[in-house]
């Protein structure tokens, strides 16, 4: 499958090949285990954190100059005969390489070059479990003569809280760094870290936590200093002590720092060697040392490659699809899930667009955790149960967490209640774990109640705990909190904001309200009913259902525009997302949410198609609104600021666009829904326009109202659209969706697919499911075959036998 002119993907898909080190952007890899992460472009380029990419940054990186894409993992190599001299990676250099290719891979990355008869190639990849990476380095000599060659690691520290970015010259006073002769490494700290503020405070704490860079090779000379090795007034494009040929062993103390290790290699003609680098950040000096004497081992090393490789292949082997595409067969067989993990790991923090703030969201880690359910269902359930513990008696919760400070200190969004009751129901039907419904979970005590009041200036400081609820119970005072919580329309009011983070002023008065966020409700409503129903509480489901048919006839009453629904009213009970707006006049979510959630009415449903069909779709996909903001209004929020067509300003959110895409399978337009998922799609954009990686879906691309970027790809990796993407084409359009009493096929395809496959395992069971479709249908089931023999309806009934069972799909 072809990428563009950039590279392409192998033939098993496992593997993104790069062969022009000049792309448009940098393409982006994350190499992770669950506590520590490396952020890593094709050219090297990229940093490392530990536990939180805010709070605990390794390596510095400049995320404001993103085509720069410095500083890195770089590794020089010098002919110490000849003075010449080339990275391996490209960058920082980029001095005209022989050949230049990087191969992004699941778990690791790998670059390699050739530069005057000498090939370098240098594979970086995460522990499985350990706070390190590994850089493994092989040089091979192609010049039929001995070469001796001088290799110099490079890498600069942060050390601590990326809030440096701002106080960088007092941030560096606190840098340590030195060579310790009998660890053959360099050891990094700061001797103070910020923490999180809290009433504008930012309190400092003492650092344990010690940064090292070690080899496999004895080390002939070193630097930490940062300008002792590049030069006062040079940067990474040209090092001074490369250029010279030797380090000045220098320390660093209140400087910036960097670990530079400098090793001497005797390569003999057509001769090869293998040298390990490890970079990582542990609790004290006696861990790193440990950690150092495992992974510089060079078989260790290769080893722990070994596992990583056919650990990534194993995690995202779960659920596989066939279909006639082959770019959807490579995405969502791999690498779509390979990014659901990283956000199931990391959240929207850390990226190369994103300023790395920490911690995970509560709203995104519903979503993610929820499609994460058939692949991993036992990481999928810790998450849930840790999503819980962030929620407070009166139904308000945290807006996320932090492994390293706790439940956020900030007021959360207003949709936040309404994403955990369906991904906890998507538990259920997957696992068929019922109770896990009446599991008790502490109720979250801080410092936040409903209208932002301090009511303990001191909970950060003690135990976060306010008596145990159930897991319904939890779900339950969410909903009933923002029913309860409505304006003058009867709507629910859509405080700082909603799922639309831009929509920032227009409840700053606490009267704002939101129509869709009454929509997600009433979804959320009718989802809670089932849950209710299955553990026998007719009661509770009759009042749960009666509530959303009130919301539903509310929304119906005040949200409609007369073609489209509208998106809320403001402050000053002015409606927008309306025909009477000047710009913003129409929002998609809305239109989507409204039949997802069945609170469009039969007669209105056509008008609604028809806005997503006539007035959203452009060139590029589904913009969030039309026309785009181009004018300032601060009754809406900064929505309004940002350029005409870029993030949530009119640009094809590819989130907002897979939510429309699971609307459109909900009423049988399998072309449609196709259509509009290859606009989106990575791999079959135009490279040169879209510009950003083809292995890895972005937030957005930007819109077809932007004056010279649109169609662009932005915000790429961390994004609810790679688990919404999984889940829209495994269960809205293959069909396999998991039901409290079986697996439920209801596929919605394009009439031109014929057949397509999908293998899945359901309660300890696989299913092997074949969709035939001879009559080019788009949807419609006229039998079931499950081992030879036709089920009545479309329920399949879990085996629970450990086997794999035949399934064959007529459509018809």
């Amino acid at each position: 499958m072809v990428v563009g002119k950039y590279g392409d993907f192998t033939e098993d898909g496992l593997e993104v090949i790069i062969r022009d080190p000049r792309l448009p952007a940098p393409w982006v890899n994350f190499l992770t285990n669950e506590r520590y992460c490396a952020v890593i472009s094709h050219t090297g380029g990229g940093y490392s954190f530990y536990r939180d990419p805010k709070t605990d940054r390794i390596l510095y990186w400049v995320g404001r100059d993103l085509w720069r894409d410095r500083p890195g993992r770089y590794v020089f190599v010098r002919d110490m005969e000849n003075g010449e001299f080339f990275s391996i990676t490209w960058q920082p250099l980029m001095r005209k390489l022989d050949r230049f290719e990087a191969r992004v891979g699941l778990g690791y990355q790998k670059i390699s070059s050739e530069f005057m008869e000498i090939e370098g190639s240098v594979t970086y990849f995460v522990t499985r479990e350990d706070p390190c990476e590994i850089w493994m380095v092989t040089l091979k000599n192609k010049s039929g003569r001995e070469r001796k060659l001088r290799i110099f690691s490079y890498l600069e520290w942060m050390l601590g809280d990326n809030v440096e970015m701002n106080f960088h010259n007092i941030a560096i006073l606190y840098n340590r760094a030195w060579f310790d002769r009998k660890a053959n490494a360099i050891f990094a700290r700061k001797t103070l870290l910020f923490g999180q503020a809290v009433y504008e405070q930012l309190p400092v704490y003492d650092n344990p936590f010690v940064a090292f860079i070690g080899t496999s090779e004895k080390v002939t000379g070193w630097d930490c200093h940062k300008h002792a090795f590049l030069g006062l007034y040079n940067d990474e494009n040209c090092p001074e002590s490369v250029m010279r040929g030797s380090c000045n062993q220098s320390i660093c103390e209140g400087n910036e720092a960097v670990g530079v290790l400098q090793i001497d290699v005797l390569l003999p003609a057509n001769g090869e060697r293998t040298v390990v680098f490890v970079v990582g950040e542990t609790e004290g000096e006696e861990k790193a040392r440990e950690l150092l004497r495992k992974y510089t081992d060079l078989g260790a090393a290769a080893e722990e490659f070994d596992r990583i490789r056919k650990l990534w292949v194993e995690k995202t082997e779960p659920v596989k699809i066939d279909t006639p595409d082959r770019d959807f067969n490579i995405l969502f067989n791999r690498w779509i899930k390979y990014q659901l993990y990283v956000c199931n790991y990391w959240s929207r923090s850390p990226s190369y667009y994103h300023e790395g703030q920490g911690g995970r969201g509560y709203r995104d880690s519903c979503q993610d955790a929820q499609a994460l359910l058939p692949i991993d269902v036992e990481h999928a359930r810790k998450k849930l149960l840790k999503i819980a513990s962030l929620i407070r008696k009166d139904g308000t919760c945290a807006p996320g967490w932090s492994d390293t400070y706790g439940p956020f200190p900030q007021k959360p969004y207003k949709d936040h209640p309404t994403w955990f009751a369906p991904a906890v129901a998507a538990y259920v039907k997957e696992t068929g774990d019922v109770k896990f419904l009446n599991e008790l979970v502490p109720w979250l005590k801080d410092g936040w109640r409903d209208g932002g009041s301090w009511r303990d200036p001191n909970w950060h400081k003690g135990a976060i705990e306010d008596g145990k609820g159930t897991i319904l119970e939890h779900i339950l005072a969410q909903l009933n909190y923002t029913f309860n919580d409505t304006g003058e329309h009867g709507l629910p009011r859509i405080g700082e904001a909603d799922w639309n983070d831009a929509l920032d002023m227009v409840g700053r008065e606490g009267k704002g309200e939101s129509v869709w966020l009454g929509m997600a409700l009433v979804r959320s409503l009718k989802i809670a009913a089932e849950l209710a129903e299955v553990i026998n509480k007719e009661d509770l489901a009759a009042e749960l259902r009666k509530k959303a048919e009130v919301m539903s006839k509310r929304i119906n009453r005040v949200g409609w525009d007369g073609k489209w629904y509208l998106r809320g009213f403001t402050d000053e009970g002015e409606p927008f997302g309306s025909s009477k707006n000047k710009e913003g006049k129409i929002y998609l979510n809305p239109q989507s949410w409204s039949i997802l959630s069945g609170v469009v009415t039969k007669d209105r449903l056509p008008k609604v198609v028809r806005a997503l069909d006539t007035i959203l779709e452009g060139k590029y996909g589904l913009v969030l609104l039309y026309p785009a903001y181009t004018k300032t209004d601060v009754r809406i929020g900064r929505i309004t600021a940002f350029a005409r067509g870029t993030k949530e300003n009119a640009a094809v959110f590819c989130h907002a666009n897979l939510f429309a895409i699971a609307a459109d399978c909900m009423i049988g337009r399998g072309d449609v829904a196709y259509r509009r998922l290859c606009k989106i799609l990575p791999s079959k954009q135009d490279q040169k326009r879209y510009k950003a990686e083809p292995y890895v879906f972005a937030e957005y691309l930007i819109g077809h109202e932007h004056p010279y970027e649109a169609g662009r790809g932005a915000y790429t990796w961390v994004t609810g659209s790679a688990g919404w993407s999984l889940m829209v084409v495994t269960e809205y359009m293959l069909g396999v969706k998991p039901d409290y009493a079986g697996l439920r096929i209801d596929p919605c395809i394009p009439s031109t697919w014929k057949k397509c496959r999908i293998i899945r395992p359901f309660r300890g069971t696989m299913y092997d499911i074949t969709i035939e479709n001879p009559e080019g249908l788009q949807r419609g089931v006229e039998e079931i075959i499950v081992d030879g023999k036709k089920i009545d309806g479309n329920l399949i009934k879990p085996f629970r036998d450990g086997k794999v069972h035949m399934v064959k799909v007529l459509m018809g």
